[in-house]
């Protein structure tokens, strides 16, 4: 079966909010291009796009049932996601009070940085699938998952450009200058955070 245009625009203003609204994904990409630039911003930007479809895809491949049938499953892929990001507010946690230019490249930059920072997060598969059953209750056709899919990474792309070509404007780089130990320092803490949420909540 296919889709009508309320749904369709149904499911962009329920992602759109989701992705505006603050959280791991912003803080990281506003410290990657913050501290590397607009082009590492954007391939950041692009990596968390293509993430978040993948676990779009996932969800209509049914991948919320395997994680019932195989809970253990889903545990594993919370740890592992929870390690990368605590190793990855280390590392920003770290860099906080060394000046941009003295920071190494320790860190996964760019576009794979983006696509495990939101791989990290198995529970995105969750939230997709919750969206597109609340949304689309009846069985669709391939192509029309294929649409949709294509509708979430369009959007998505489209947001975390704007976030990059924001956080990389003159004003906001020289507010980062002024400001970098304490913006890293926050940055850290909330991609810390998630990383413990996912370890903590069973």
């Amino acid at each position: 079966m296919g889709f009508d245009i309320d749904q369709i625009l149904l499911l962009l203003a329920t992602q759109l909010l989701a992705l505006i609204s603050p959280g791991p994904a912003i803080m990281a990409i506003m410290q990657q291009s913050f501290a590397h630039g607009r082009g590492v911003g954007l391939r950041f930007g692009l990596g968390l796009a293509l993430a978040a479809t993948l676990w779009a895809a996932f969800a209509f491949a049914g991948l919320s049932l395997v994680f019932a049938a195989l809970p253990w499953l889903f545990t594993a892929l919370k740890l592992l996601g929870a390690a990368y990001l605590i190793w990855m507010a280390l590392q920003i946690w770290r860099g906080a009070d060394r000046p941009v230019a003295a920071e190494g490249r320790k860190r996964l930059l760019g576009l794979p940085g983006g696509v495990l920072t939101n791989l990290a997060n198995p529970k995105a598969a969750l939230y997709f699938s919750a969206v597109f059953v609340t949304i689309f209750p009846d069985p669709l056709a391939l192509s029309s998952q294929a649409s949709i899919l294509g509708l979430v990474l369009t959007l998505e792309v489209i947001v975390y450009t704007c976030f990059a070509l924001i956080f990389t404007t003159q004003t906001a780089k020289a507010l980062y200058l002024r400001a970098k130990s304490g913006i890293d320092r926050l940055c850290s803490a909330a991609i810390g955070a998630l990383g413990l949420s996912l370890i903590l909540n069973r």
